[in-house]
C-alpha cells in the first residue's frame, strides 16, 4: 500500500472537495477514484471497481440540470490515508424537481487515489456519526462493510 506524503494527500483531498463543492462530481471521480477502488453504500458493496461505480452513478449525475455542491465537516487523517465528510449537495433533476442529499462519505486513499469509499445515509449515517467518525475517521476501520450497526 502506497501513501502520499501528508501534504500531498491533503492537497489531493482538498482538490476533490473543491470539485464536489463546484457541483462537478464526475470530474472529481475521474480525477481521484482508483480503477481498482471499491464503493459501498450503507455497508453493502455498490461497485467492485471504478468502472462499475462510474457506470452506476453517471446516469443520475448526468441527468441533473443543476448541482449545488455542499460539503461540510471534512476531517482528514493523513497518517492513515483517511478522510470523512458530510455531503449535503442539492440538485435539480431532469424534471426540475429539487433533491437534497444528506450523506456521510468516508474514503481510504492509497497511491494518491481513492481505494475505498463508503457512503452512509439514514440510520447508518447516524450510527457512524454517533460512534465519532467525524472526529476520528479511523473509527470506521473497526466496521467491516456488511457489518450491522452498533
Amino acid at each position: 500500500m502506497t501513501r502520499l506524503p501528508d501534504m500531498q494527500l491533503r492537497e489531493a483531498i482538498a482538490h476533490q472537495i473543491d470539485l464536489l463543492a463546484q457541483g462537478r462530481p464526475l470530474v472529481a471521480f475521474d480525477a481521484w477514484f482508483s480503477p481498482a477502488g471499491k464503493m459501498y453504500a450503507n455497508d453493502r458493496l455498490f461497485a467492485a471497481d471504478g468502472a462499475e461505480a462510474r457506470r452506476k452513478q453517471e446516469p443520475f449525475i448526468s441527468a441533473a440540470r443543476e448541482i449545488c455542491g455542499k460539503i461540510t465537516d471534512l476531517k482528514v487523517d493523513a497518517a492513515k490515508g483517511l478522510c470523512v465528510f458530510r455531503n449535503q449537495t442539492r440538485f435539480s433533476g431532469a424534471d426540475g424537481a429539487e433533491h437534497q442529499i444528506d450523506g456521510l462519505c468516508w474514503q481510504r486513499w492509497e497511491g494518491g487515489q481513492i481505494a475505498e469509499e463508503r457512503y452512509y445515509d439514514g440510520a447508518l449515517m447516524d450510527v457512524c456519526i454517533g460512534e465519532g467518525v467525524l472526529e476520528d475517521p479511523a473509527q470506521l476501520l473497526l466496521r467491516a462493510p456488511g457489518a450491522m450497526p452498533g
